[in-house]
């Protein structure tokens, strides 16, 4: 659970961004046109993927070096402040192009704590479960994507109960970052509640901690680099997936089916389910038959159901029902087989520098992922026009199901090598 809820507020954020994506472009890129200014806001949105690499390689080796439990304390605190500072950014209106600048920045420093965190929530769950249960413990922890889009879209919803119409211009966009707020429950739980990783302790008390995890792991002598390239170009992929779908979601509601924002919330509560559903069975699946085989199925998954994307794009605001029933269905099978990728993570390295590497593959993975997403595709339709973001959407995700199959292929079975490594360590 401290895996499943902590992913869960890393990924608030991106949910509320892009939930309010239109409204952000209009109050802090006023000077551009409409396709512009979402593309540049979706860039704003992006630099604190920049900043996660650098996260990970300078922050989550704590994870190595001081237990996986205090990455996630430490990263928590520097998430909520910098989430929390958004809702006091004075617009374009007040203050010119200052407004940018300001959302920019704090973005930047968004980005580097998000990318932190993922040196100890990532681990701690995948390293504690029993062998029987770790397939979909990862699934559930990948799975968090939907508890998150659930409390964005319901906080969305309440603020626009809160400020309905134009008073959502004013304020009510706001109310979403102050949602920042609730990872702080994560601190106490953490603090207080879930006990450290049995691999880290055992590490510690066999006196096997590394203090340079980073040259540890990049070192020639570790043989990780075939390893760490494959889970790289598996992550980008999965990373890359889960923004064209789930990311650019919202948007694609707004500006293609011209939904309204109550709609949109609505459709994105349900879906919200199905994204709980899709990788928590997946990754249950996978301790059957293997990570390996589960994240082909579920790229050839994608492929097939890509091209639904341009059938929602010519279905008009009265087809709700049938909008609402597309959106699940992709929204179910869209990360179906990424539900390995946590625990696959976990797998492919060893645990003396595995808060180094999940973070740094993780989160290098879904900056690439995100780059050609959550930046190209609205880059591509404002070149093209709204009237091509279906068939843009549809060839990025085939794209990018194509790489995670093929490096796939090439990437070794890792089901079990944790159980081993526990058993070896009498952890």
């Amino acid at each position: 659970m401290a895996t499943f809820w902590t992913w869960t507020f890393d990924l608030y954020d991106l949910f509320i961004m892009s939930l309010i994506a239109p409204y952000i472009a209009e109050l802090f890129f006023a000077h551009m046109p409409y396709t512009v200014a979402l593309a540049a806001t979706m860039a704003s949105y992006f630099v604190s993927f920049i900043m996660r690499p650098l996260g990970a390689i300078t922050f989550s080796p704590l994870g190595d070096k001081i237990g996986r439990k205090k990455v996630i304390t430490y990263g928590v605190i520097g998430l909520v402040i910098f989430e929390t500072s958004q809702a006091a950014l004075p617009t374009a209106a007040q203050v010119g192009i200052l407004a940018p600048a300001l959302l920019i920045t704090l973005r930047l420093g968004l980005g580097y704590f998000v990318g932190s965190i993922v040196g100890g929530s990532h681990l701690i769950g995948p390293e504690s479960v029993p062998e029987r249960h770790r397939g979909w413990v990862g699934g559930f922890g990948f799975s968090a994507a939907g508890m998150a889009y659930l409390i964005a879209s319901a906080w969305f919803l309440l603020s626009v109960y809160v400020a309905p119409g134009p008073l959502y211009l004013a304020y009510g966009w706001r109310i979403m970052f102050l949602g920042g707020l609730l990872p702080l429950i994560i601190l106490f739980y953490v603090n207080y509640i879930v006990p450290e990783s049995p691999i880290y302790s055992a590490l510690k008390r066999r006196g096997e901690v590394t203090k340079t995890p980073v040259r540890d792991f990049f070192s020639r002598r570790s043989g990780l680099l075939k390893l760490f390239i494959i889970a790289l170009l598996v992550t980008i992929s999965w990373g890359g997936l889960y923004y064209a779908t789930i990311g650019l979601y919202p948007t694609f509601l707004a500006v293609v089916n011209k939904l309204p924002k109550a709609e949109i919330g609505y459709i994105m509560l349900l879906s919200s389910v199905a994204m709980i559903i899709g990788p928590t069975l997946g990754g249950e699946i996978s301790q059957h038959i293997g990570r390996k085989l589960m994240s082909i199925i579920g790229s050839v998954i994608v492929i097939a159901i890509s091209f639904l994307y341009l059938h929602l794009g010519m279905l008009p605001p009265s087809a709700f029902d049938l909008i609402l029933a597309e959106a699940v269905i992709i929204s179910l099978l869209s990360d179906f087989g990424g539900g390995i990728l946590m625990t696959y993570l976990n797998e492919v390295y060893p645990g003396r520098v595995r808060s180094t590497g999940v973070s740094f593959t993780w989160n290098t993975g879904f900056a690439t992922g995100a780059a050609i997403t959550i930046v190209g595709i609205p880059a591509l339709v404002a070149m093209y026009g709204i009237k091509a973001f279906p068939s843009i959407e549809v060839e990025i995700i085939i794209l990018l199901a194509v790489i995670g199959l093929i490096a796939m292929i090439f990437s070794p079975e890792t089901r079990g090598n944790i159980e081993r490594e526990r058993q070896a360590l009498g952890a």
